[in-house]
């Protein structure tokens, strides 16, 4: 049996989140994963570790924003890491304000899960919404 790709496992893991499944979703995470949010302008960026780290990264999310659209607009994978470009459109819980913007995540995979994830954003046009 042929092992899942870099760009099917992630691609699983986008399906299992835009499917409400979280415990799916989490599923494709390794033990050992390090998510990095690259904004420290917003209170949900830094680097969280293991799939309970990524739960208080989501979490955090979630107390300051409300997610209107986080949708995956392409997919390409080179040299062992996958690169998914996309678009998030939000809504920031204390001020009323939406933002949307336009985002990359570079992703490792190993064995069928996801080891790094690096997303890259416009943190200052959400700290703007936030204000």
């Amino acid at each position: 049996m042929r092992a899942a790709t870099g760009v099917e496992i992630v691609g699983a893991f986008f399906t299992a989140f835009g499917e409400g499944d979280v415990p799916r979703a989490m599923s494709y995470l390794a033990p050992e994963v390090r998510w990095t949010l690259h904004a420290h302008d917003i209170p949900w960026g830094g680097t969280f570790t293991g799939p309970a780290g990524v739960g208080d990264f989501f979490a955090k999310f979630g107390t300051h924003a409300e997610p209107i659209e986080m949708t995956p607009k392409s997919m390409a994978e080179a040299e062992g890491l996958v690169y998914v470009r996309g678009i998030e459109r939000s809504k920031v819980k204390a001020t009323g304000k939406e933002y949307a913007v336009e985002w990359v995540h570079v992703i490792a995979t190993d064995d069928g899960k996801i080891t790094t994830f690096d997303e890259y954003l416009d943190s200052a046009a959400i700290a703007a919404a936030m204000r």
